[in-house]
C-alpha cells in the first residue's frame, strides 16, 4: 500500500496514525477544536517527509456525496475539498462505525472481551455502541453498511417505559434514549437532578440505587433494539462497543443482563436471540484499524 494518514475524529478527540512502508505508526491522540481541525491535517502532513498518496478519515455522520456533517462537532468535512487544500491524490471519507466494521479484517481474538457464546449459523453481524449519539453498522454478506437508526424515531416512546417514564418531546429518536446525553437527560428526567454520564455510570458500577437502576433499564433498552434488529436482518453475531460499554463490563458481564436476549424478545423466535455470539470490543483504536482495512480492500 501507498504511504497513508488514517484518521479517527470523534466528539473532543483526534487519533492519527500513519501507514509508511506497509508499517503502521502507534495511533496519537489528541484533542483539537473544531476550527483548527484543518490546519492540524496540514501540519500532519507538511511534518512528515513522506509523499502522502491516502488519506482516510472515520467521523461521526452519513457520508453523503462524499461529504459528513458531523453529528458531534461543527464540522462538515468534504473529500474533494481536502484532496485540493492538502495537495493529497485520495482522500476517503467514512462513517466512524462503518471504520469500526472494518476493523473486524484487522483485529484478533485478543481485542474482545467475550459476553456470551453462542452458536451462529451465519457471517452477518451487529455492531452497536451508545455514545454522543448511538453508532450502529451492520455486515450482511460481508458488506459492511453504515446506519442511522439512532435518528429513528419509531421505538423511543418504548424504551422509556423501561424507566418507568411518560412519553415526551425530550426523547424523540433512539438515541435520546441509548447515548451518553441520553443518559443524562434520563436521569434528570427521573429524578430531577443533574449528573454526568461519567459520574452515572460510576456512581451505578459503586452500587448506588438511583444510578444502577437507571443504567440497568439503559441496558435492557438496549438489548430490545439489538433483538429487533437480529430479527430484522437475521444477525447471529453480536459486537458492542464505545467508551460507556467498556466502563459497564462488569454489567454486561452479569446473567441479567444476558438474559435480557432471551427475554426481552418474541417468545416464538427467541432461539435466535440464544444463538447469537455477543462479543465487547476492547481494542482502543477501531476506529484506526478500520481505516487500515478499508485502505487494502480500496486497494
Amino acid at each position: 500500500m501507498k504511504d497513508s494518514l488514517l484518521i479517527d475524529l470523534g466528539g473532543t478527540n483526534i487519533r492519527h496514525a500513519f501507514l509508511i512502508d506497509n508499517v503502521l505508526a502507534k495511533p496519537v491522540k489528541k484533542k483539537i477544536e473544531d476550527k483548527d481541525f484543518y490546519s492540524y491535517l496540514s501540519e500532519l502532513i507538511s511534518n512528515t517527509d513522506k509523499n502522502l498518496v491516502n488519506l482516510v478519515i472515520a467521523a461521526a455522520g452519513p457520508n453523503i456525496q462524499h461529504s459528513i456533517n458531523l453529528t458531534n462537532r461543527n464540522l462538515v468535512i468534504d473529500a474533494k475539498e481536502l484532496e485540493d487544500k492538502l495537495k493529497i491524490q485520495n482522500c476517503y471519507l467514512l462513517n466512524d462505525w462503518e471504520a469500526v466494521g472494518h476493523s473486524l479484517k484487522e483485529l484478533n481474538s485478543n481485542s474482545f472481551q467475550i459476553l456470551r457464546n453462542g452458536s451462529p449459523k451465519n457471517e452477518n453481524y451487529l455492531l452497536i455502541g451508545p455514545g454522543t449519539g448511538l453508532g450502529l453498522t451492520l455486515i450482511l454478506n460481508n458488506q459492511v453498511i453504515p446506519t442511522e437508526l439512532g435518528n429513528t424515531l419509531s421505538s423511543s416512546s418504548n424504551l422509556l417505559k423501561n424507566f418507568n417514564l411518560s412519553e415526551n418531546d425530550s426523547f424523540n429518536t433512539i438515541e435520546d434514549v441509548l447515548s451518553g446525553p441520553g443518559l443524562e437527560k434520563l436521569y434528570k428526567e427521573k429524578y430531577k437532578e443533574i449528573k454526568s454520564a461519567e459520574d452515572i455510570v460510576n456512581f451505578a458500577l459503586s452500587g448506588e440505587e438511583k444510578e444502577k437502576f437507571i443504567v440497568e433499564a439503559f441496558l435492557k433498552s438496549l438489548t430490545q433494539i439489538i433483538n429487533d434488529l437480529i430479527l430484522s436482518f437475521s444477525l447471529e453475531n453480536v459486537i458492542l462497543g464505545g467508551s460507556i460499554l467498556n466502563s459497564l463490563e462488569s454489567f454486561l458481564l452479569n446473567e441479567k443482563f444476558i438474559n435480557y436476549f432471551h427475554s426481552e424478545i418474541n417468545p416464538k423466535y427467541s432461539y435466535l436471540a440464544d444463538r447469537a455470539e455477543i462479543k465487547l470490543i476492547k481494542e482502543s483504536e477501531p476506529g484506526i484499524y478500520g481505516c487500515l482495512a478499508f485502505l487494502k480492500k480500496a486497494g
